[in-house]
C-alpha cells in the first residue's frame, strides 16, 4: 500500500500484439480505510461548549489522511432524533487535531466521537475518553507566556503574563498543525471560552527561592491584569514565579514556571 501502479493493456493475435491503451485514470495505489483516531479525549470547556482532541490513526490504510469528522448526539447510539446544535458533525482538515462544539445545553449531556477519512472512505469512528459529558462553568485554564526579567533597581523583578488559552482541560479548543487557536467567545459574550465560562476575576501569582515553591523567602499576591512588579526582594537571589487564574467557581491551575535574579 501507498504505491502507485500504472496498467496498461493490449491485445494479441496471430500478428502480433496491438498498441496498449492505459487504464483510466492512469494510476492508482493500492489502499483501504483508516483505522480510528487515537487518544480521543473529551473535555468540558464552559457552560455551553465541549472540546475534542485527538491524534492521528495509527494507520493511514494505504492512503494520506484527507480530513477528520468529528460527531456527537444526546444519545450513545447516535441516532437520536434531537436536532442541532444538540446532534450534528462536522469535517475538518487532516491538519486540524481538536475542535469545540458551540451552543450546547447545559441540561443535556453528549456524546463525542471522531473518524478519519480518506478516498477510500470514512474509517471506524472512536469514541471519546470520557464517553459523554454535560456542558458546566469551569474554572480558567492556565495563563501562558509568562515572563521574569530583573527591575530596574535594586531587589526588583518584574512578571508579566497573557490570559489562558487553553481551557483548564488542556485540550486546545481548535488547532491547526502547532497553531493552536483562541477559544469561541460564547454568545453574547465578550471574551474566548478559556476562562471556564465565567469572567475571570483575579490572577493570582506566587514567587520563591525554592523552585518547589517551599521555602521561606516567597509570598503569593493577586492581581486583576497582567503585570506585576515585586520589590524589597534580596538583590542578587533568584526567585522562581508561576501565576494561576481564578473565577468564580474557583482557581485554575498554575501555569509554567519563570525564574528570575533580582536585581
Amino acid at each position: 500500500t501507498g504505491t502507485s501502479y500504472y496498467l496498461r493493456v493490449r491485445a494479441k493475435n496471430s500478428q502480433g500484439y496491438g498498441i496498449s491503451q492505459m487504464t483510466t485514470p492512469a494510476s492508482m495505489n493500492p489502499h483501504q480505510k483508516p483505522s480510528p483516531p487515537t487518544n480521543v479525549q473529551l473535555g468540558i470547556t464552559s457552560n455551553t461548549m465541549l472540546t475534542i482532541g485527538w491524534g492521528p490513526p495509527s494507520s493511514d490504510g494505504g492512503d494520506s489522511i484527507s480530513k477528520y469528522r468529528v460527531e456527537w448526539d444526546t444519545k450513545p447510539s447516535f441516532a437520536s432524533s434531537s436536532y442541532p446544535p444538540n446532534k450534528g458533525y462536522v469535517d475538518v482538515d487532516s491538519s486540524v487535531m481538536s475542535h469545540t462544539i458551540q451552543l450546547l445545553s447545559s441540561q443535556k449531556s453528549y456524546y463525542l466521537r471522531v473518524h478519519a477519512m480518506n478516498t477510500s472512505g470514512s474509517g471506524s469512528p472512536q469514541l471519546s475518553t470520557p464517553s459523554w459529558a454535560t456542558p458546566s462553568m469551569q474554572v480558567p485554564g492556565s495563563p501562558h507566556s509568562l515572563q521574569a526579567l530583573p527591575g530596574s533597581s535594586v531587589g526588583i523583578i518584574e512578571i508579566s503574563w497573557q490570559r489562558p488559552r487553553r481551557p483548564h482541560h488542556s485540550i486546545s479548543c481548535f488547532n491547526e498543525g502547532a497553531t493552536i487557536k483562541e477559544c469561541p467567545t460564547p454568545y453574547g459574550g465578550s471574551l474566548p471560552a478559556s476562562d471556564g465560562g465565567e469572567n475571570i476575576s483575579e490572577y493570582e501569582l506566587e514567587y520563591n527561592e525554592r523552585p518547589d515553591f517551599l521555602g521561606s523567602d516567597g509570598d503569593r499576591r493577586t492581581y486583576t491584569g497582567f503585570h506585576a512588579v515585586l520589590s524589597n526582594l534580596y538583590s542578587g537571589r533568584t526567585y522562581f514565579v508561576r501565576v494561576l487564574a481564578r473565577n468564580s467557581i474557583g482557581s485554575g491551575k498554575y501555569g509554567e514556571i519563570g525564574s528570575v535574579q533580582a536585581t
